[in-house]
């Protein structure tokens, strides 16, 4: 009687079998982190619905605007908030520019990031700060003043202190910044300035230059001439490492597992 042959291709099927499992628990765990992601994506978003929301009730003059935006929160602030070929703020300005930084800083959204290593698991947001912190990620926030002036130059016989309308709207950023973060009292760490001149006008300047109105093409730049200022939060890996082991980096020492040894460089 003959011996049946041996399937010696037995061996290939328990392969495939292994190699569709550990496939498929690899999508299933790129499932679980795409979702994490978008929780806390959706989270983020949700604070800064409510910012928008605090802020556009709170800040109703006619010369202010807020609007929700990819960036964040948008507040527009218009009219002559500066003295002329000037980056100081007009004072009647002072209360308003005030009133936007402590409105920030009363948001849900600063109020994590100050206590966030306080927050007990029955908080609205411990989830979003317990799985930032798992992830090796924090919540980054950024307070950004944009200044924006119209496209008439600045007169040659006065340009004593600025050259031009770019440099001038960035000291006036800087000085909208600095005025928010008094009124708050918030660290510098959450602030940045930015001046653009008349290079992201929202009517253009060809527009602007084909008026023949004196009158028309004064309200056109008069409408470009505007502060920015943007409230914007979203996850990021951590940037700042142990302050012992950059110390150790930037003096050239190396850490084994018992000994730390001290390397010289060379001068």
């Amino acid at each position: 009687m003959a011996k049946p042959k041996k399937n010696t291709q037995a061996w290939a099927v328990t392969y495939a079998d292994m190699v569709t499992l550990l496939l498929t628990f690899f999508v299933l765990l790129l499932v679980i982190l795409s979702e994490a992601e978008r929780q806390v994506d959706y989270q983020i978003t949700k604070l800064l619905d409510k910012a928008h929301k605090q802020m556009e009730a709170a800040l109703t003059e006619e010369s202010i605007d807020v609007e929700r935006v990819t960036k964040g929160v948008k507040v527009t602030i218009r009219g002559k908030l500066f003295k002329q070929l000037s980056p100081d703020i007009e004072p009647k300005y002072n209360k308003v520019i005030g009133q936007i930084g402590e409105l920030i800083k009363q948001t849900d959204i600063m109020s994590i990031d100050f206590f966030s290593a306080g927050l007990d698991s029955s908080h609205e947001y411990f989830g979003l700060v317990n799985e930032l912190r798992n992830r090796g990620q924090e919540l980054a926030i950024e307070i950004r003043c944009e200044g924006h002036t119209d496209d008439a130059p600045i007169p040659m016989d006065m340009r004593t202190e600025y050259e031009s309308n770019w440099q001038l709207s960035s000291d006036r950023s800087l000085n909208v910044v600095n005025l928010m973060r008094q009124y708050a009292s918030m660290p510098e760490k959450y602030f940045s300035a930015l001046g653009y001149g008349p290079h992201r006008p929202l009517i253009s300047v060809p527009t602007i230059r084909s008026k023949k109105n004196k009158r028309e093409k004064d309200k056109l730049r008069e409408y470009n001439r505007r502060v920015e200022i943007y409230l914007d939060a979203f996850a990021r890996d951590k940037i700042q490492t142990d302050e012992q082991e950059l110390i150790n980096r930037l003096t050239g020492k190396k850490k084994s597992k018992n000994v730390e040894v001290s390397i010289e460089q060379p001068s």
